[in-house]
């Protein structure tokens, strides 16, 4: 990012903090380029970026008609040792540095995921090649905003869905978790852990929760959509900050902050969701070998049974219903 760019930012960024209070803090970056406009529930209907408008897609009718299998590719070691080749994949979506699979694998990716701005920071050569793709990308207004420093709005090939964490909307006032979900009482945003702010979200327009992996935002996304089994690729959990991610090496490893959460924040919350999807009909299968997520909750599997299921059948689990409340989604 330029100099003159970085320096007008922080500038902004000061003035917004004097001339705001601390539950705007988290809107310091959007202000003063960045508009959205909600729909009656309040859901991000339209985003303007120094006045060009993005089109964003609108899944509430889409999604329902998702069924069968989906597959999340996340960047653990564990990827180094699936034979991509032999794996054929239908609903895949990558998230943060998966996108570098392409340089060996033959896997399209028909979704995208990144909610954590050091990752925009610190790979906007993997971003560049995110947005250039034609695929459906969730990501946040803030996220976008870090990608619209970097690459040129020409650039963006992508479709585009804004999600937020439902305590800090964007360009309102941030909230509790109680009001979060006293704002939407249709049981849409459930709640593990009010302390440790865990819980999972029926309706990713109303808010994700963010637990410390974007795998786990990146579940929220798929079980929203209708699959009715999710397939976690190379969602390890274990020693991140020690072996490098499948597309790194030990010289070239970016930091991660991965390790500290996984106890007593991923875990937790992964395996509510696991029994809560489980109770609706929803399969979780975990293609790690050696993962944080154990037990059973977790259908674990080595991949060359899916490869060799592929090759014998095609046949998939059908469509099953997502209910939250009085809603079916």
């Amino acid at each position: 990012m330029p100099i003159l760019q970085r320096a007008g930012n922080t500038l902004l960024k000061l003035l917004y903090r004097y001339s705001h209070s601390r539950r705007h803090r988290h809107n310091e970056r959007l202000w003063p380029h960045v508009k959205i406009q909600r729909d009656a529930s309040g859901h991000i209907r339209a985003f303007s970026y120094r006045g060009r408008p993005f089109p964003l897609a609108d899944l509430a009718g889409a999604r329902r008609g998702s069924r069968g299998r989906c597959h999340i590719i996340a960047s653990g070691p564990s990827i180094n040792d699936i034979d991509y080749a032999r794996l054929p994949l239908e609903h895949v979506m990558g998230v943060n540095g998966a996108i570098a699979l392409s340089d060996r694998s033959p896997v399209r990716f028909d979704y995208y995921c990144f909610n954590d701005t050091g990752f925009v920071r610190a790979r906007p050569d993997l971003v560049r090649r995110i947005v250039a793709q034609d695929l459906l990308l969730f990501t946040t207004p803030l996220c976008l905003w870090h990608v619209l420093q970097r690459v040129p709005a020409e650039a963006l090939r992508c479709r585009l869905f804004l999600m937020e964490n439902p305590q800090w909307p964007a360009l309102q006032p941030a909230r509790t978790l109680a009001e979060a979900a006293a704002a939407f009482p249709g049981g849409e945003l459930e709640i593990f852990d009010a302390d440790k702010a865990l819980g999972f979200s029926h309706d990713v327009r109303k808010g994700v929760f963010d637990v410390g992996t974007v795998a786990y935002t990146a579940l929220q996304i798929m079980a929203w959509q209708g699959y009715a089994e999710i397939v976690l690729h190379g969602v390890d959990l274990k020693n991140a900050a020690a072996a490098p991610r499948f597309y790194e090496t030990a010289a070239n490893r970016q930091p991660t902050t991965l390790d500290q959460y996984v106890p007593h924040h991923i875990v937790p919350a992964f395996r509510q969701a696991a029994r809560r999807l489980r109770e609706a009909g929803v399969r979780i299968v975990n293609l790690s070998p050696d993962s944080a997520l154990e037990g059973p909750e977790f259908d674990k599997r080595h991949w060359q049974e899916l490869a060799s299921a592929a090759g014998a059948s095609s046949q998939i689990p059908p469509e099953v219903p997502w209910k939250t409340g009085s809603e079916s989604l």
